[in-house]
């Protein structure tokens, strides 16, 4: 019989098995726990020499480099680059628009199933994943582990919670940006409804840090394409604001903005080197992830 819970609360297991041939790397240099495929920047001893630095006493002798002294008549100490495991941090919005949907899944529930699927790519390669719930402010915070308890505690956080909030996305990420000391890789998932300019300004602190960042912007496809034909009600999913509009009369202005914001949202990401993308929540997300991590290793990353 097939386990419940964790994992298979958000995927198959046909899933997991298209997902275990998947990788999900960084384009900077990592700064982990444990011993894995990438290389940190910390010097230590390993496996590939990084560069020199001159002796001072209590270095271990074995490491001095005796040609360089024989050149130059001082010690120098050879110093390496260890390779270590990647931290990734999934940030998931739970925010109260989060949870809008029409028709379909939510995009809060469709952003959880993307961050346990990347959880599982990353655990399963022996990294480390840990997991941020926020919406006005952070709600919870997982530090990234690995193993197949971690996994199943991230996944049972993730489907214990309902969005109920406002947002305030970029002071949450600011506090996270805070807490998150190590270099790793940073996943937001949220569909970014807040001030950009804010939220430049909190993406720009994860750069500081000179941590990776990948933005997921999650949309419901009605989002996108308005497709509302009668006269109806429309509720600010955050504020509770009700409006009566006939959509015939605001669709070109509404369409006009919202593709407005989402050129600003791609500028913002784009001006500061973070890997943005836009995914609506009728896709597959096995095959997005899939997909985007190919392209992610074509680039480089």
């Amino acid at each position: 019989m097939q386990n419940k819970g964790g994992i298979f609360d958000f995927l198959s297991a046909e899933e997991l098995n298209r997902l275990g041939r998947t990788s999900i790397g960084s384009r900077f240099t990592a700064e982990g726990m444990t011993v894995g495929a990438h290389k940190s920047r910390r010097k230590g001893v390993s496996v590939e020499f990084a560069d020199y630095r001159q002796y001072t006493p209590g270095d271990d002798i074995k490491h001095l480099d005796w040609k360089a002294y024989g050149r130059k008549e001082r010690l120098y100490v050879r110093e390496y680059e260890e390779e270590t495991g990647l931290r990734v941090h999934l940030l998931v919005d739970a925010s109260s628009s989060m949870g809008c949907s029409f028709g379909g899944v939510s995009k809060f529930r469709f952003a959880s199933i993307l961050a346990a699927a990347m959880a599982y790519i990353v655990i399963h390669n022996n990294d480390s994943a840990g997991l941020a719930l926020f919406d006005s402010k952070c709600r919870t915070i997982l530090p990234p582990k690995n193993g197949p308890e971690h996994l199943r505690s991230l996944c049972d956080t993730l489907s214990a919670k309902t969005p109920s909030e406002k947002t305030d996305l970029a002071s949450s990420l600011h506090s996270l940006a805070e807490q998150t000391r190590r270099r790793g890789l940073i996943v937001i998932f949220s569909d970014l409804f807040d001030d950009m300019d804010k939220i430049r300004s909190a993406l720009a602190h994860f750069r500081r840090k000179m941590h990776d960042v990948i933005v997921y912007q999650i949309l419901d496809r009605s989002e996108i394409e308005f497709p509302f034909r009668d006269s109806a009600r429309f509720r600010d999913p955050e504020t509770g604001e009700m409006i009566v509009a006939n959509p015939k009369d605001v669709r070109a202005d509404y369409m006009a903005a919202f593709g407005n914001f989402l050129a600003e949202c791609r500028n913002v990401c784009s001006s500061l080197g973070v890997d943005y993308q836009t995914v609506l929540t009728d896709q597959s997300p096995v095959d997005f992830l899939v997909g985007h991590s190919r392209r992610r290793a074509l680039a480089g990353r």
